[in-house]
């Protein structure tokens, strides 16, 4: 299977020690989407999600990752219960115009929320896996952009910049 991944999957080094198949194939855009930080978070803040556009223009950028099929439940637990995503099949063009029938993950409506922020350690987070990345700039912009909260836990703040070396 291939994966469009956009937030913290991007990083394909700590994404392959779940995955160990997993080999990045490039940055790809996922036209008709856009990037929306709406994902219910334990922890009283928001996560990363992508969802459908009607806008023209619109596109998230990511990576394609390669991954072997027997490898899926590694990362992917399908059980309604138990998880807050869903894999969704969607077509994504490389930089050359090379399109790639990908999956992508995006939050099921029960874990949706309009009206929560995400932390400042995981904004920057994103920010600086977008840039490792090599995103376009213009779309790290847009990201850099969008509102955050900082983390009233400052213990879990303080390890999180550090663990991501923000």
């Amino acid at each position: 299977m291939i994966l469009f991944a956009y937030a913290g999957n991007m990083n394909v080094d700590e994404f392959a020690k779940l995955v160990p198949s997993a080999k990045k194939i490039g940055v790809a855009k996922l036209p008709a989407y856009k990037f929306i930080f709406n994902t219910t978070a334990p922890d009283e803040s928001s996560k990363a999600n992508v969802v459908k556009s009607l806008e023209p223009a619109a596109a998230v950028w990511g990576i394609l990752i390669a991954i072997d099929d027997n490898e899926r439940d590694n990362f992917f637990n399908p059980d309604p219960v138990t998880n807050d995503l869903k894999l969704e099949p969607v077509g994504c063009l490389t930089h050359d115009g090379t399109a790639y029938h990908a999956e992508v993950f995006t939050a099921k409506p029960h874990a949706v929320n309009t009206h929560l922020l995400p932390y400042d350690w995981y904004h920057a987070r994103i920010i600086k896996l977008a840039k490792d990345a090599e995103l376009p700039l213009a779309y790290i912009k847009q990201i850099a952009a969008m509102a955050f909260k900082t983390d009233p836990d400052e213990e879990r703040r303080a390890r999180r910049i550090k663990k991501f070396g923000l």
